[in-house]
């Protein structure tokens, strides 16, 4: 997951928009799993920000940082801050089915953009995200 930001528009007003994969909430792909998975991500952080990185639902495994190997007493968290030109790989077993939220604890960068939802295959939801439905994240 490569986070970011840019500038564009929110409600008819030009803002800095923080973006997953160069795209904003409500449009960033969910991450899909299937129960029982191994899962590895990357975070990249290309801004200028730190992005504490928050997955709801599960606890990460950090591998490695900057490609450097985590090596001692495991670390495990729910909340990972990435901080400028940092990446991390992680890894956490998909054991929780549901519709979880992964997103930046900067809460701010979470408003303007930066959530994503990670999602196990034949789990849905009933609610609705986005500005036609009301239910937003600020």
């Amino acid at each position: 997951m490569v986070l970011g930001n840019s500038v564009g528009f929110y409600d008819g007003a030009p803002m800095m928009l923080w973006t997953v994969n160069n795209a904003v909430y409500p449009d960033i792909p969910s991450l899909l799993v299937g129960e029982g998975d191994l899962v590895r991500v990357t975070f990249l952080n290309r801004s200028l920000d730190d992005h504490p990185m928050h997955l709801h639902g599960h606890r990460m495994l950090v591998l490695s940082r900057d490609g450097e190997r985590a090596d001692g007493s495991p670390w495990w968290t729910d909340t990972l801050n990435v901080a400028p030109g940092e990446r991390y790989e992680i890894a956490f077993r998909a054991d929780n089915p549901g519709v979880w939220a992964d997103h930046c604890h900067n809460l701010d960068h979470a408003r303007d953009g930066m959530v994503l939802h990670l999602a196990y295959d034949g789990v849905s939801s009933p609610y609705e995200t986005g500005a036609s439905t009301g239910n937003t994240p600020e």
